[in-house]
């Protein structure tokens, strides 16, 4: 067996006999309603996961769960150990497909269209769930690698015109900061091509005539003294998402003095199975979070 699924397996009997309580809790105790439409596209569907105990209580918080994928890939049932861990603890936790980048849409992708998609996405959860007479008006969002840079560009770019208020965010290796000093010039300018569709060259970078088009890409542009409250996890030795990805958003929340947990795991690469005790930690201040914000 391959070190990195003993990792997995372990991770997940971690989580289910510590953070789940009695294991029968990931089995019972709330609904999933799969592959609800959200918006015009194929991909705009996602799943919702519902705890009976939702239902006799008067407010309710949710948490939105982003896949990762380098923008191109993944699905949303990569993020169904985590909705399903949220939900056997009483929180209502969904999570979406949208609209990935491929060739046959060159040209027309952007990140701010998806910014749009979760805007449907959160609004269409509201009234799920209002009409299931459930009263949701607070949310959580989190996601790993690309799934984490979505979910804080929306946590800090369109809190303020968010269907439900944002009262936290939760990165996992999430991408930041698309700068060439961090990413080198040939990446930068890659990943600025793709979120935006916008012509972009190395001299582009060079002459600072790129800065304004990747900023607006960039989450930790955004960060100011609303941001709201964000975990942030990240590996030392990840070669994907450089660390100062992390360590540029936790500089900026400290100097505003914006609530925030930095779970740095020194050894950990970009899939961050290094360490369960750390993921471990991560899930728990998850929980954390939860009880704090949406209570």
């Amino acid at each position: 067996m391959k070190r990195e699924t003993k990792v997995i397996l372990v991770v997940c009997l971690v989580c289910f006999l510590i953070l789940g309580g009695a294991g029968l809790k990931y089995f019972t105790g709330y609904e999933i309603h799969r592959d609800v439409a959200y918006g015009e596209s194929e991909a705009n569907v996602m799943d919702i996961y519902i705890p009976k105990r939702a239902y006799r209580r008067e407010n309710n918080g949710c948490v939105l769960f982003i896949h990762g994928g380098s923008w191109m890939g993944g699905d949303k049932a990569e993020e169904a150990i985590r909705c399903r861990l949220l939900a056997s603890h009483g929180y209502i936790a969904a999570t979406i497909n949208y609209t990935l980048w491929s060739e046959e849409i060159v040209g027309e992708y952007t990140v701010f269209g998806v910014m749009d998609e979760i805007d449907q996405a959160i609004a269409t959860l509201k009234s799920f769930t209002n009409e299931r007479e459930i009263e949701v008006d607070k949310a959580g969002i989190s996601g790993y690698s690309a799934g984490a840079h979505l979910a804080m560009l929306y946590a800090y770019a369109r809190a303020e015109t968010a269907p439900m208020e944002i009262v936290f965010a939760a990165s996992m290796a999430g991408p930041a900061n698309i700068l060439a000093d961090i990413w080198g010039s040939e990446l930068t300018t890659s990943i600025g091509m793709l979120l935006t569709s916008e012509t972009m060259t190395e001299d582009m970078l060079s002459t600072g005539e790129a800065d304004e088009l990747l900023s607006s890409i960039s989450p930790v542009s955004y960060i100011d003294e609303n941001a709201p409250p964000s975990i942030i996890f990240h590996g030392g030795n990840d070669l994907v998402v450089p660390i100062q990805n992390a360590t540029s958003v936790v500089e900026k929340l400290e100097t505003l003095g914006i609530s925030h947990d930095f779970i740095y795991m020194k050894y950990g690469s970009h899939a961050l199975i290094e360490n369960p005790f750390q993921h471990l930690t991560f899930l728990k201040t998850l929980l954390l979070y939860c009880e704090e914000y949406l209570r």
